[in-house]
């Protein structure tokens, strides 16, 4: 796998933003030309499209929310409809099963947070729409939304010298939910193992730390102005929100991100990883992308524990 150079490096990220504004272009584009001004529905997607980093295997991680009085039926509709029409522009939709495949209400994001209701649908469809969402269809209340969330967990009246633990807490509460769930979801011998295990290692933790990286930049501010510094930060792509709050320290992470999105935009390098089982494991596309997975994870450790330093309450949350 050869190294990239900066022209390279950049030609991939800049290529990635343009397919991704493409896609998100004609996504609402259709979603206005079907619905018109439905006030009761928000549509939004997740996933690579949202980030920024879409490749030619990337498939749309779509999501439907309803506003009031909205009955789940009748979004469910809505939604089938929708994702038909995508299909039929030729944009690539996953697999049936997933934790979006069904609409759910917008306040839910907000009540359901800790307790017995709170179960890994819920967790999984509250991070990602605050971590990486994107609006497609109703950008007012999808934005809003974004907002009340941010409420709910940071209070005004939040101390100056406080984090926005609350926050925090779940985001790191989230990820080792990915991380266990990964060993689960392994048990199926049938799913291709490696691609889900570079993933993992790449892009999901790539939004942990770029949750974390939010958190960090809140202490000193008062609990109004902790709430829109992360407004304005979580409106940003994962990798791009990482460079605004580390700025030139985030370039070595960079350069590893760019070269695992052309990796995985590789047909013949993605067809290994997406092999059945473990059958993929043992190449050297797949050795190869571990190897980079690590350096990668150093860099984000060298920034925790060099840059921002062990004494930074941040740090000191992860830890304990």
């Amino acid at each position: 796998m050869a190294e990239l150079t900066d022209s390279d490096i950049s030609g991939v990220l800049q290529r990635a933003v343009k397919l991704s504004e493409q896609q998100l272009k004609l996504m609402r584009e259709l979603a206005e030309e079907i619905f018109g001004q439905d006030t009761k529905i928000i549509i939004g997607v997740n996933g690579s499209v949202a980030r920024r980093e879409t490749t030619s295997g990337s498939d749309v991680d779509l999501f439907f929310l309803g506003l009031g009085e909205s009955e789940l039926d009748s979004l469910q509709s809505q939604q089938d409809i929708y994702r038909a029409r995508l299909r039929d522009a030729g944009i690539k939709m996953p697999a049936n099963g997933g934790v979006f495949d069904e609409p759910l209400r917008a306040d839910e994001l907000c009540e359901t947070i800790g307790g017995d209701n709170d179960t890994n649908t819920f967790i999984t469809r509250r991070m990602l729409f605050l971590l990486e969402g994107e609006w497609i269809y109703n950008q007012t209340a999808f934005e809003k939304l974004r907002s009340d969330l941010i409420c709910r967990y940071v209070t005004e009246d939040l101390a100056d010298e406080k984090i926005a633990l609350f926050l925090l807490n779940d985001i790191i509460r989230y990820w080792r939910t990915i991380c266990v769930d990964f060993e689960h979801k392994i048990q199926d011998v049938s799913k291709p193992r490696a691609i889900r295990n570079i993933k993992l290692r790449f892009s999901r933790m790539l939004l942990y730390f770029a949750g974390v990286a939010a958190v960090s930049k809140t202490i000193g501010m008062s609990g109004v102005e902790k709430r829109a510094k992360l407004n304005a930060l979580f409106s940003m792509p994962a990798l791009a929100r990482i460079q605004d709050v580390f700025e030139d320290k985030a370039a070595p992470l960079t350069v590893l991100y760019a070269e695992f999105l052309a990796s995985i935009d590789d047909p013949d390098i993605r067809q290994v990883l997406e092999r059945s089982g473990v059958e993929g494991i043992d190449t050297r596309e797949y050795e190869a992308l571990v190897a980079k997975a690590r350096d990668f994870k150093d860099e984000l450790l060298t920034i925790l524990l060099k840059d921002l330093k062990t004494s930074h309450e941040v740090v000191r949350a992860l830890l304990l």
